[in-house]
């Protein structure tokens, strides 16, 4: 299989980090982790991202929180995408060729988190590199510039790619509110990459735009409610889709009034 042949549907989960007292992980908890995801129709994962506070894991963490979850998830999730950004390059390289040398099926980035690309071209020039160490796996760019800090518009960035070239890369973890870039990203060069939408309280929205796969945390332990809001909206039944999109809403807007933080986010579990 080409990686432009790689596809996703649905919801994917952003697990949390599970985690002892002391703060070193706890990785025998991802193999019931797993077990509970699928039993929600949960099936995809996007693993050591901002959820799973990639960003704050030595090198060794990553590696080993990323072999993990492809063994426990083997015969069980149809996809793991490991998250390999962060402030080196070089380090972004080894963690994209271990997902690659584990078995994972995708992997994705956010851009440099200090010296930090300002234009569509220099993100695509990440890509580019990040994608090579990796050539067999699909590359996905994470867009949340709430936390990265780099306000591009990725039409930009798909625009660019038609000189950058980045072969493997096919599409967007799209963490932000900006309607009107993500509906263009998904009709960009005749529907051709996969714009994974990431805000979970704004799904109903991606879906009218024309979404079909979603990355969230709260899916970790609320994916019967957004498979019920897709079905819904599948089905044509908008006012029942509306009502299980008020409902994440609602308990999403008790969790914000405590903190945002993962530790937080994951107390539901």
């Amino acid at each position: 299989m080409s990686v432009m042949d790689f596809q996703i549907d649905g919801l994917v989960a952003a697990p949390f980090t599970p985690m002892k007292d002391n703060g070193d992980l706890n990785l025998p908890l991802i193999d019931p982790y797993v077990d509970y995801l699928v039993a929600q129709g949960v099936l995809n994962t996007f693993v050591c991202g901002s959820t799973g506070e990639g960003a704050s894991l030595s090198m060794a963490e990553r590696k080993s929180l990323a072999e993990k979850w492809v063994s426990a998830g083997k015969g069980k999730l149809t996809n793991v995408i490991v998250h390999v950004g962060g402030c080196s390059i070089t380090d972004s390289q080894e963690l994209a060729r271990h997902a690659e040398s584990i078995g994972a099926q995708a992997i994705a980035t956010l851009p440099t988190c200090v010296f930090r690309p300002t234009t569509g071209k220099q993100v695509a020039e990440q890509l580019q590199i990040i994608g090579a160490a990796a050539p067999s796996l699909p590359l996905f760019f994470y867009h949340l510039p709430d936390m990265s800090k780099v306000y591009i518009m990725v039409e930009d960035l798909l625009d660019a790619l038609e000189t950058v070239k980045v072969p493997t890369f096919r599409g967007c973890k799209y963490t932000d509110y900006n309607m009107l870039d993500y509906g263009r990203c998904l009709v960009h060069s005749n529907g051709k990459y996969i714009m994974m939408y990431g805000r979970d309280e704004q799904g109903l929205c991606a879906l009218v735009m024309g979404a079909t796969s979603f990355v969230g945390s709260t899916f970790n332990y609320a994916g019967k409610i957004y498979n019920r809001m897709r079905t819904a909206y599948d089905n044509g039944d908008l006012e029942a889709a509306r009502k299980e999109q008020h409902m994440s809403q609602h308990f999403l807007r008790i969790l914000s009034n405590h903190a945002t933080l993962p530790t937080v986010l994951e107390n539901p579990l």
